[in-house]
């Protein structure tokens, strides 16, 4: 009996957490589930916590299954498939996917970019010291950080972006002159 209450608990346990890392920080979530703030920052603070539990919860169930002969097999794989998909998916999309352009970022010319982008293409345009450049939103949706070694109008400007809020912001990435490695969180 309680090892059918280990496998059960660690089972809704590691799909309840996979469940909130993929609502949160899974952008493929965000088109169909509103996604509160605060639960993303929950995350966003408490990932690998979290991810960790979740694996412990995870080991917890093949235990319970293969040394203890608990639960049954339709129910363990499935499990273990669900959760690969909830884990995965977001871990990938943000620590991969969300490909962090901080220094590497290309630019195109006015020509280049017309050729690219549609006429009525929605873009930031960032202007420092009387340098501008426009950064069109599906170039920034996936890096969320663009900048490159030239900077702009002769300082490092990075320009940061979030998808879900169309909000775009320009910064220079340095406290007290020295620079910040700067990381893709969500």
């Amino acid at each position: 009996m309680f090892e059918y209450l280990l496998f059960y608990i660690s089972a809704l346990v590691v799909i309840y957490i996979g469940f909130l890392y993929f609502r949160d920080l899974g952008d493929v979530s965000q088109l169909v589930v509103r996604v509160k703030r605060k639960n993303m920052i929950r995350f966003i603070r408490h990932e690998y916590k979290l991810l960790g539990i979740g694996l412990v919860a995870t080991i917890v169930l093949a235990v319970a299954y293969f040394a203890m002969g608990a639960g049954t097999a339709w129910v363990f794989w499935h499990v273990l498939i669900i959760v690969l998909v909830l884990y995965l998916f977001p871990w990938i999309w943000v620590h991969v996917g969300l490909r962090n352009q901080r220094d590497t970022a290309s630019y195109y010319s006015i020509d280049e970019a017309r050729a690219e982008l549609a006429p009525g293409a929605p873009v930031i345009v960032l202007e420092n010291n009387g340098v501008a450049r426009a950064h069109p939103d599906s170039h920034l949706m996936r890096p969320h950080l663009a900048g490159n070694a030239e900077g702009l109008g002769g300082e490092n400007v990075i320009m940061t972006y979030c998808a879900m809020a169309n909000l775009g912001l320009g910064y220079v990435p340095e406290i007290d002159g020295k620079a910040c490695a700067l990381e893709v969180l969500a």
